[in-house]
């Protein structure tokens, strides 16, 4: 009896709980891309009962009424929800520069808890990067990222861009920071960059490659601190990329396609007034200082007549899913651009598949991935002077027939056999050439082939201890090649035309062996990482050409040179960095943290001296603020943060031991003195910040200020002939740079439908060039006085003590109560000596976005900035020296130019004067301080429309559609080459372009 009674009871109670419990189910989504969320987990508060959510961001689990669900995903802000009777609960979970209990994957792959960090990072989605695509993914963190200055080249689609953080820190050596791949470096070597005013051109570079579908996340490691583990590497800091992988689930297919359409958003202001003086002939005079235009200015809409309206379209589509032992992503992406300028091609394809392995009972993991890139380019824009369709274009006179030229840009000689160049110039002249000339008889292409190979095997000892090895292979095989057709001018090339073919390849091997351990004891956490890493990098480039006598006009073989294409190779590079490194965190009660790393390197570049072996460590302390005390109820997270860092840097291959070279069948013998007592670079950093977060974590906010010593950087000194050398090295210099950085944003649910979060960024840097030439024992005369880094126009970039990097010298306009200086002609005079006229540099950077939702609908859009620093325009003063420019017409029309009295000169003898190699000086320097509409967003999502979980997105976007301010003739932001002497600058350089078009994204 007692006994059926009491199963009896026990059937009535699991009855009423089973039927006190409800399935509940929804969708997870990304607050700022409105996309659903894939592995997201759903938990009841307080238990062990939760689930992950699908492919669709879907989910489904057993709950009571009075339960709370826990939504979390990595990146992304923790939500709760009480269920109450609802069955069915839709969140959004909103990104966030500062998240209490999210894990970040920082230096060497190793995670981290967010709030336990010692130095400043920033996480931003990969949604960013895929909401209005450009064709070099980078520039779509423009404004997005305190202390990160973006500037990407003036040459097109699948051009290079220069990263910047947190200033110029070598004076000889690359200031871009390290580009790491799911933990892993990656080979970003650039294999050429315009270095004078008289051409080169841009070989791209190697993060512009990647697809930027495949991104899930980048996280920005600003300081040393961060990136120590790295070594000399990362001495500029890490921009680390987490790829997208599988999840298990169904089989998830994603499906995107952004297509834009680009015009010209500043081409130099032309006038259309006054025309070339025209000779008895009816030839035209090569500038335009003649008399005004009585009839119809043929030449007046040149500029549109050749530029054209660029179009880009890249479309991709990937495949994911798996088991909970294993999960595969494969994807492919098409890039295909048309630029502003005619003949202007470019075409990328990418595809990727990575493949991830979980054995024996889950204690194995094991990663592996492969990337391979095929891109070519057709005629992308070299800016400078000569093979540069814009010199001929722009100084072409309004009085001109332009049409003439551009259908006739080439005619039949019947003694030379051959077709020769049609201009109103002599085509001998080596400024100016007809454009069309120049895009169809002097083409050039690129090539990149490009493999990326990783994988990865971690084995669980224990629950808190495991071994990890990786190994990566990175091979880049670049060709260029460029035909000259006779008639080109003879001044660069042979009579009969040239054949130039460049060979770049590099190669990459790195491989890492880790030990890491975590594990809490009672009140104590220690994390621990402990292992060693190789980085060996060869690289290899020729150059050849049909040198000598060319024999055939417009044959384009290497045998038709008298020196049968026998040319120069042009570098040969092998470097190898071994390395061991161990980092440890120590954490009290959740409270307090310390962190310790240490790293050894050996370099191979450092051979030949007693210095192939350095040591540096870091260390920094977090102090949770609002884990100590009992703070008001507003506070959800007060941290304070300190670091300190010391890191290597070494130097080019071959510096301290200069090899010979082989060229046109002779040996070039070294002049270089072998430098046997250099010694690393050496940075020294320190940082300092908080972390805000408050109000259920609507308002965030960090601050970080930071100080860098970049000391024992390498300079080189002529000395006497009779020592059999011509230069020596040493060690010098001490570059300062300090600053802050903050960024804040606020989240506000303004109703059940429609929510704003609105970010700020802004961050500050002053560099300070503390010592250039710290030797001792030597007399005053042997110091360095200056180091000239790159000249344009008579604009030179110089380190002075005392300085900045980026300082701009050149002789200038002399003045008196400021009033400028004029001969008996009218000719304005100019200072012997170089001055101090200016610096790229710009001080302030600031970012302003702001993301509305409405339902399934949301605006975006970002506003961002640069205050301070100066441009060059040197296409200003060209223009002007020409008289073709709308400057020199207003002077004309207003009687001449005001030299600040009210005395008007000639204006042709003014800017003839002023525009020549720069001496006008500050005269084309302009302040870079601009504002500009970044990026506009409107888009909407379509849910289930192509069936239960099948969405389809589109979007109407747009980039740097206009500015708000801007002083500069033309983009400040854009410049011609990523070296370090040439930022700021512009010299006939493709004008900016804005973009504007759709977005589709479909889930299936």
């Amino acid at each position: 009896m007692n006994k059926h009674l009491f199963m009896f009871v026990l059937f009535f109670l699991g009855t009423n709980v089973l039927l006190a419990q409800k399935k509940v189910s929804g969708v997870v989504k990304e607050a700022d891309t409105n996309e659903p969320l894939i592995g997201a987990t759903v938990v009841v508060k307080g238990t062990t009962n939760g689930v992950i959510t699908d492919l669709d961001g879907h989910y489904t689990i057993d709950v009571n009424a009075n339960d709370v669900l826990q939504f979390a995903y990595v990146g992304l802000e923790t939500h709760e929800e009480t269920v109450g009777e609802r069955t069915v609960i839709n969140v959004s979970l909103a990104s966030s520069s500062v998240k209490i209990n999210e894990v970040v994957v920082t230096a060497m792959g190793l995670e981290r808890k967010a709030k336990s960090l010692t130095y400043a990072t920033q996480q931003v989605g990969g949604g960013e990067l895929t909401r209005a695509k450009e064709t070099n993914l980078i520039n779509s963190l423009q404004g997005k990222t305190a202390g990160l200055v973006i500037t990407p080249n003036s040459t097109g689609a699948g051009g290079s861009s220069k990263l910047l953080i947190r200033g110029n820190k070598s004076a000889q050596g690359n200031n871009q920071p390290l580009i790491v791949i799911d933990g892993i470096p990656m080979a970003n070597s650039t294999t050429t960059q315009m270095e004078g005013e008289y051409g080169g051109r841009d070989g791209g570079d190697a993060l512009s490659n990647l697809n930027p579908d495949d991104i899930a996340s980048i996280n920005v490691l600003k300081g040393a601190s961060a990136a120590a583990l790295y070594g000399s590497m990362a001495a500029n800091g890490v921009v680390m990329i987490t790829t997208k992988k599988g999840a298990a689930g169904s089989m998830r297919v994603d499906v995107s396609s952004n297509t834009t359409f680009e015009t010209p958003l500043d081409a130099p202001k032309l006038q259309s007034t006054y025309g070339a003086v025209v000779s008895g002939s009816g030839a035209l005079a090569q500038d335009s200082w003649g008399e005004k235009i009585s009839g119809e200015a043929k030449g007046a809409n040149r500029l549109d007549e050749f530029f054209r309206t660029g179009m880009t379209s890249i479309n991709s589509v990937s495949i994911s899913g798996g088991s909970e032992k294993n999960q595969s992503y494969v994807s492919y992406a098409n890039t295909s651009a048309s630029g502003i300028m005619p003949t202007n091609t470019f075409t990328r394809h990418n595809m990727m598949a990575k493949e991830t392995f979980k054995l024996f009972d889950n204690k194995v993991t094991v990663n592996a991935s492969l990337n391979y890139i095929i891109q070519k380019g057709r005629n992308r824009h070299e800016p400078g002077q000569y093979r540069n369709p814009l010199t001929g274009l722009y100084t072409f006179p309004a009085n001109g027939d332009f049409r003439q030229y551009k259908n006739e840009f080439e005619k039949y000689d019947e003694v030379k056999g051959y077709p020769v160049q049609q201009w109103y110039r002599e085509v001998n002249q080596d400024f100016s050439a007809n454009p069309y000339w120049v895009l169809h008889r002097n083409p050039h292409t690129e090539k990149r082939d490009r493999m990326m190979a990783s994988a990865s095997i971690r084995y669980n000892i224990t629950d808190y201890l495991n071994i990890q090895g990786r190994l990566n292979y990175d091979r880049i095989a670049d060709l260029y090649e460029r035909k000259i057709y006779a008639s080109t001018s003879t001044t660069l090339h042979n009579v009969n035309g040239e054949y130039r073919q460049e060979r770049d390849d590099s190669r990459q091997f790195y491989g890492d062996l880790m030990a890491n351990f975590n594990k809490t004891f009672d009140a104590w956490s220690v994390t621990a990482s402990i292992g060693t890493s190789f980085t060996d990098l060869k690289e290899t480039g020729v150059s050849l050409a049909t040198s000598g006598d060319v024999y055939i006009p417009n044959f384009f073989h290497l045998a038709n040179g008298s020196k049968n294409g026998v040319g120069n190779k042009r570098n040969k590079t092998q470097k190898r960095l071994n390395s061991v490194f161990g980092t440890a965190q120590i954490g009290y009660k959740d409270m307090l943290y310390l962190d310790v790393t240490g790293r050894n390197d050996w370099s191979s570049t450092l051979s030949y001296t007693p210095n192939v072996s350095y040591f540096y460590p870091s260390f920094g302390l977090t102090a949770l603020i609002n884990e100590m005390t009992t703070l008001p109820e507003a506070f959800n997270l007060l941290k304070a943060r300190a670091s300190y860092s010391i890191v290597g840097n070494d130097v080019p291959a071959y510096t301290t031991n200069p090899t010979h070279e082989f060229s046109n069948g002779s040996v070039k013998f070294n002049t270089a003195v072998p430098f046997t007592e250099m010694k690393p670079e050496k940075l020294k950093s320190l940082e300092f910040g908080f972390d805000l977060s408050m109000f259920d974590n609507r308002f965030e906010m960090d601050f970080t200020y930071y100080k860098t010593n970049n000391t024992n950087q390498y300079f080189v000194m002529s000395v006497p002939a009779a020592t059999g050398f011509s230069r020596y090295y040493f060690n010098a210099g001490d570059i300062q740079n300090s600053g802050f950085e903050t960024t804040m944003s606020w989240r506000q649910p303004i109703t059940a439908d429609l929510s704003w979060k609105t970010s700020f960024n802004l961050s500050y840097n002053d560099n300070v060039i503390k010592k250039l030439d710290n030797r001792t024992g030597i007399k005053e005369s042997d110091r360095l006085t200056y180091v000239s880094l790159g000249s344009i126009m008579g604009y030179d970039m110089r380190l002075l003590e005392g300085g900045s990097y980026g300082d701009i010298y050149s002789k200038t306009i002399q003045r008196k109560d400021g009033v400028i200086t004029v001969d008996k002609d009218g000719v304005p005079q100019f200072t012997n000596d170089f001055e101090k006229v200016g610096n790229v540099n710009s001080k302030w950077n600031l970012g302003w976005s702001n993301s509305f939702n409405y339902k399934d609908m949301q605006l975006y859009f970002l506003i961002d900035g640069r205050i301070g620093g100066n441009f060059i325009d040197a296409t200003q003063a060209v223009l002007d020296t020409y008289g073709v420019s709308k400057n020199s017409a207003d002077a004309r029309d207003n009687g001449g130019v005001d030299i600040g009295n009210g005395t008007k000169v000639d204006a042709a003898k003014f800017y003839q004067a002023v525009g020549y190699k720069g001496v006008g000086g500050g005269y084309y320097v302009y302040s870079a301080t601009n504002f500009r509409l970044r990026e506009l967003s409107i888009g909407y999502a379509f849910r289930n429309l192509l069936g239960a979980g099948k969405d389809l997105g589109v979007s109407l976007i747009g980039r740097n559609l206009f500015f708000f301010y801007k002083d500069s003739p033309s983009d400040p932001e854009v410049s011609m080459s990523t070296s370090n002497g040439y930022s700021g600058s512009n010299y006939f350089a493709l004008p900016a372009t804005r973009s504007f078009g759709i977005n589709l994204k479909a889930t299936f």
